[in-house]
């Protein structure tokens, strides 16, 4: 014959049951996934290995290796125009067989680049980092920048697939400030900074520190950055592109 259980006992079994029943039904909350993010490095000489060296070891500390995919394409030497296959010229300015030919011969490579970086991931970001303009400068071509820039950003954002891509931009340095040997030295820089500012996904940083022209010596090279002040360049880019991303939402659509 079965004894009745104790009521205390009978009451914790009950208390049990009911504790088991509320934690069945609470939601399973999935563990949140860190983003990922592909940053597409772009430019002409002053877009070198080092520079990726310090921006690489910038992003990977603020959001882990595995996390971080870079692609880079640069040309020493070229204007906008290489990457940018329906290049505007200004209007006094009829181009050649041969400059219509070198337009956009550029843009497959560095697709070509962001493709074989990407693989098959899907990336929750994808930020265009762009160091170029001495060219443009030494051409008088400031005054067409801007408008054929965003034709070459708006092309990587449709073959990319991207609503959005946020950018940053190296203003060209403070080497020419008299405009002798690039005619449109001063006007590329606030060209530059213009374009940067009038979009709500743009930005630009300073590299006037980093040629050392206030020390140089007649004839020493202050076009160009040296290895350790590219090292610092790749870091404010990477410095900046963190920012942009800490505060701003991007779709997540892979890369095609």
């Amino acid at each position: 014959m079965n004894k009745a259980l104790p009521n205390s006992v009978t009451d914790r079994i009950k208390a049990l049951c009911l504790c088991i029943v509320f934690l069945c039904t609470l939601p399973v909350v999935a563990e949140e996934k860190p983003a990922r993010h592909l940053f597409i490095l772009s430019g002409q000489s002053n877009m070198t290995g080092n520079l990726v060296k310090g921006f690489t070891a910038t992003v990977e500390e603020a959001y882990g290796k595995e996390n971080v995919t870079i692609a880079m394409s640069m040309k020493s030497g070229r204007g906008l125009r290489y990457w940018c296959s329906d290049y505007r010229y200004s209007d006094d300015h009829q181009p050649s067989d041969q400059e219509k030919t070198d337009n956009g011969s550029l843009y497959q490579a560095l697709i070509d680049a962001v493709k074989t970086a990407a693989g098959d991931k899907s990336f929750d970001t994808v930020t265009f980092i762009w160091m170029q303009g001495e060219s443009d400068a030494g051409k008088s071509r400031a005054d067409v920048y801007a408008e054929n820039f965003l034709k070459l950003l708006n092309r990587l954002k449709t073959d990319l697939k991207r609503e959005r891509m946020p950018f940053v931009i190296g203003r060209i340095s403070d080497h020419d400030m008299k405009n002798e040997k690039f005619p449109d030295w001063t006007k590329m820089r606030e060209v530059q900074v213009k374009l940067a500012e009038s979009q709500s996904d743009g930005a630009w940083i300073n590299t006037d520190d980093l040629n050392d022209i206030a020390q140089a010596k007649p004839g020493a090279d202050t076009l160009h950055y040296g290895k350790e002040e590219s090292v610092t360049l790749g870091e404010r880019f990477a410095a900046k592109a963190i920012e942009m991303i800490n505060t701003s939402h991007q779709s997540n659509q892979p890369p095609q």
